[in-house]
């Protein structure tokens, strides 16, 4: 069964096998091991010394600007609240600003730590420290980047500095290269033994808490804050937080005092110009009435307005009555009646009765009299005198009238002069008024502003409320649990990843598989086990897992040779691509292997490094010798093995400078037949076929080629080589044999390899070369 598996090429390559990939991993447990151990090691070391790193968190709660309704409303509210989430992002900037984190690190003195000194790691003293400090000046502030220093213990009140001989006090500045520091003793509390300070600049302590804070804006959370740190000391980033609160709360109420102190300063400014051009409008209203002689601009025109009335109606009048009076006059003028009631004076219209009454007497007394009568002689003279009168009173009223016409028609023209003025002066004036109005109504505004922002000023509302002061939720460097299963998951990575590496960069042949998986129809006839001794020979009775591999190379080849039908032995030539596959091993080995029933010849072919001689001693007298004689057969080189009586020996002869002449002789060929009456096998070792063409001359008189790859050397380009040297010299009978294979690269591995055969066991390894 094994001499058809083996000689039959393999048509097809065979399905992955998961358990063998497996256990090719397997097999390297103890590296896994090491490796896992190694790593947890290491895990539980860095566990032990690392400083544990814990979490803080405080939390604030902004201020709405908006809907507030505060005095200040229409001054943007003087920076009281936050309105907007443009804003709200900008407060987490606001609030990791380098002036607030100065005045941070400057209240908790943040810039000097002190450490207890140990052996392999320095633990941080915060509120275990006795001793405090204080930065008083630095003299470069920009060249220095930070100092340390171990303080010793000298008696009770002075120390000394590591590495100086001089002496300070506690309490009292001291000058140091950088600048003057002061240490002090905390109450209650005595430096016994050294400790560590470290002394850094404030602005580099600056921007390491910049760096190490973190804020965050919670979703769905209206204006909450979250300000987090991570530190060694739980309380000192408590305190960090809470005086980082503080501060920022502080910092708000100072802009919004600062801006409300701006704004006062802006309104009393601008309430002393407004006053003066308000004393400004006032005097020039006040000089515009009196030019114009105005009180009360309506209530003057409105007066205007009824006396042009009331002198048109007077005008009207007067002119009725002086019409009247001088159609009377008119008719005095005659001895007529004169008419009564026409609306004149009292006196006129009294006399003008009496004149009528005289004409009426007189008129009826002629009637019964002539005109001189004296009666009515008297009559006349009294009717001239009341007519005399009555014309004089009459003339003196029309007087009167037209001086009392021309008085109203002044007065008329004057309240129609001042009616046309004021448009002008009500425009004018309207417009002082105006500008009056507006700067008072300006001045009432900031009068009433003033007194807003005083109260704003003395109300000192925070920007933000403290939610949640600083707590500390637990350690979140280092992971624990992380780190332990990440330790172990490396420690199996580790190997597996550097072993698959290895086998993905690897370029030998191992195993049986690497060949017939890049020459899928090649043979490969027999795997020879790896071997300490190179010059390990099998022998009778020897039934090792070396000699046991032989045997079934022998079985296989005798397969081949039948399969060619060359009948009973035949030529074999065995050769490689490089020296050093332990051709010639296989070789001698082969050749005792056939030599067991039959008769059989080795030949030295290899003219150019003979190895032969490390087998079989003798004198190096053989082939080159042979065919360069004028002896016809080679009988004269030939000699006893010595290690089996059916194995005779051909060495390679003296080396010749033309090897492949020697090999293309005639007298080769012959020689060859020659050797195939006598012997049963021929055996011809070699030389490699990549370095050296010697062995395409040998080819054509061999029945069966076998080709040695060693397994851990051979590189896996090799055999694309020999399947060309294959294919080019149409080898038909060529087949591999895979030398020095250790147990693990065999098919069977460790459990069986050429075992099953053998009665005896091999040496158990030590344990330590078991793990190696």
């Amino acid at each position: 069964m094994e001499l058809l598996e083996n000689s039959v090429p393999a048509q097809r390559a065979k399905p992955l096998n998961i358990k063998k990939e497996i256990g090719k991993y397997l097999k390297k447990w103890p590296w896994f091991l090491l490796s896992i151990v190694l790593f947890y090691s290491a895990a539980k070391i860095y566990l032990r010394y690392t400083q544990p790193q814990y979490f803080s968190k405080t939390s604030l709660k902004l201020q709405d600007s908006k809907g507030k309704g505060t005095a200040l409303s229409d001054l943007k509210n003087l920076g009281m609240g936050v309105s907007g989430d443009n804003e709200l992002q900008g407060e987490t900037t606001v609030i990791l600003s380098k002036p607030i984190l100065a005045k941070v690190v400057s209240n908790l003195n943040l810039n000097i730590t002190f450490y207890s000194i140990g052996t392999i790691k320095e633990n941080e003293l915060y509120q275990d420290s006795p001793l405090q400090g204080k930065l008083i000046s630095i003299s470069s502030p920009d060249n220095f980047g930070g100092a340390q220093y171990t303080i010793n213990p000298v008696g009770k009140n002075s120390f000394r500095l590591a590495d100086s001989r001089t002496q300070y006090q506690f309490g009292t500045p001291i000058k140091l290269p950088f600048g003057t520091v002061q240490f002090d003793s905390k109450p209650g509390m005595k430096l016994t033994v050294p400790i560590k300070v470290v002394i850094s600049n404030p602005k580099n302590m600056v921007n390491s808490l910049e760096s190490r804070l973190t804020v965050s804006l919670p979703e769905n959370k209206g204006l909450l804050m979250d300000v987090s740190l991570i530190g060694p000391v739980p309380k000192k980033s408590e305190d960090i937080l809470n005086e980082l609160a503080k501060q920022y709360i502080a910092d708000g109420i100072n802009d919004k005092n600062e801006e409300a102190e701006n704004t006062q300063n802006f309104i009393n400014d601008r309430l002393e110009i407004i006053t003066e051009d308000l004393s400004g409008i006032e005097g020039e209203k006040e000089r515009f009435k009196r030019t114009n002689q105005i009180t009360n601009l309506e209530t003057q025109a409105n007066l205007s307005v009824g006396k042009a009335e009331e002198n048109t109606k007077q005008i009207l009048t007067q002119s009725m009555q002086l019409d009247l009076i001088n159609s009377v006059l008119a008719a005095s003028a005659g001895n007529q009646l004169l008419p009564t009631g026409m609306g004149l004076s009292s006196g006129a219209e009294s006399s003008i009765a009496e004149y009528n009454n005289l004409m009426l007497t007189r008129n009826r007394v002629l009637k019964q009299a002539t005109g001189e009568n004296p009666a009515v002689v008297e009559m006349n003279k009294q009717i001239i005198a009341q007519k005399n009168l009555l014309r004089q009173n009459l003339l003196e009223s029309r007087e009167t009238l037209q001086l009392q016409l021309a008085q109203a028609k002044g007065q008329l023209n004057l309240a129609k002069g001042n009616i046309a003025k004021y448009p002008t002066q009500e425009k004018i004036f309207r417009s002082i008024d105006r500008q009056q109005t507006l700067k008072e109504q300006l001045y009432l505004y900031l009068l009433q502003k003033r007194e807003e922002n005083a109260i704003t000023l003395a109300v000192t509302a925070p920007k933000a409320k403290i939610v949640n002061p600083a707590f500390t939720t637990g350690i979140v460097k280092p992971d624990t649990n992380q780190i332990i299963y990440g330790s172990l998951a490396a420690g199996f990575l580790l190997p597996l990843l550097l072993l698959v590496g290895f086998q993905m960069l690897d370029t030998k042949i191992h195993t049986k598989q690497h060949i017939v998986s890049l020459a899928p129809d090649a043979s490969v006839i027999a795997e020879i086990p790896f071997i300490t001794d190179d010059l390990k020979l099998v022998k009778p009775n020897d039934f090792s897992v070396f000699a046991e591999s032989f045997r079934i190379l022998g079985s296989n080849l005798k397969f081949l040779l039948k399969a060619k039908n060359v009948g009973q032995g035949g030529t074999v030539l065995i050769t490689s691509s490089v020296k050093g596959e332990g051709k010639t091993t296989i070789s001698m080995n082969v050749a005792l292997t056939l030599a067991g029933k039959s008769k059989v010849i080795i030949i030295g072919a290899d003219i150019r490094n003979p190895q032969l001689q490390r087998f079989v001693n003798g004198e190096n007298i053989g082939l080159t010798d042979y065919l360069v004689s004028d002896h016809t057969v080679p009988d004269p080189y030939i000699i006893k093995s010595g290690i089996n009586d059916n194995l005779d020996v051909l060495f390679s002869g003296q080396i010749a400078p033309n090897p492949n002449d020697l090999l293309d002789m005639p007298k080769f060929d012959d020689m060859i037949a020659y050797l195939k009456t006598k012997y049963e096998y021929i055996v011809l070792d070699s030389a490699p076929v990549m370095l050296v063409s010697d062995t395409l001359h040998l080819v054509e008189n061999s029945d069966v080629v076998l080709y040695a790859v060693k397994s851990d050397f051979t590189e896996k380009e090799m055999i694309d080589f020999a399947e060309g040297f294959r294919k080019e010299n149409m080898i038909k009978n060529m087949a591999y044999i895979l030398n020095n294979v250790k147990p693990e690269n065999t098919r069977y591995g460790k459990k069986y390899g050429y075992g099953y055969y053998s009665y005896t066991h091999d040496e158990k390894l030590k344990w330590w070369k078991k793990f190696v």
